[in-house]
């Protein structure tokens, strides 16, 4: 992840190179020179995006994630009605993400991975106590034998 450059003057907290205000860099390239694609400044790539904060810095902000292929084996493999819950979320993320409502939009995918790993962690715990049954039977079908 490129350096936020440092202004020239440090009372011109400005941004962009030489802290002149121009933010010509944050529309093409990063502080190095090296020049960003216009899908990610859009946010239409799967990196890092690129947007001016309130302070006026160039600030890096991570996707959002959908987990819409993780809730999808939740639900068909691990435990249906959690399953089920984190496919809703990850379909509201889909719908604010499209709104354009990213702060929406992390919120309900912060709760879809919660119920995909709140399915994972129901699935364990009924596989363990199936296996547990099944040898505590056969331990006890042994003994009568």
């Amino acid at each position: 992840m490129p350096a936020r450059p440092e202004p020239a003057d440090p009372a011109d907290p400005t941004p962009g190179p030489g802290g002149t205000g121009d933010l010509s860099w944050a529309a093409g390239a990063d502080p190095d020179g090296a020049v960003v694609p216009e899908a990610v400044l859009a946010g239409e790539a799967d990196g890092p995006i690129l947007e001016v904060g309130p302070s006026g810095e160039a600030e890096w902000e991570r996707p959002v994630r959908t987990y819409l292929w993780q809730s999808l084996v939740a639900t068909l493999l691990c435990c249906l009605p959690t399953g089920v819950i984190a496919l809703v979320y990850a379909s509201i993320t889909q719908n604010r993400l499209q709104a354009g409502d990213v702060p929406g939009a992390r919120q309900a995918s912060a709760r879809a991975r919660r119920w995909c790993v709140i399915s994972m962690i129901a699935f364990v715990a009924v596989l363990l106590t199936y296996v547990v049954a099944v040898v505590i039977l056969v331990a006890v079908a042994g003994d009568r034998t």
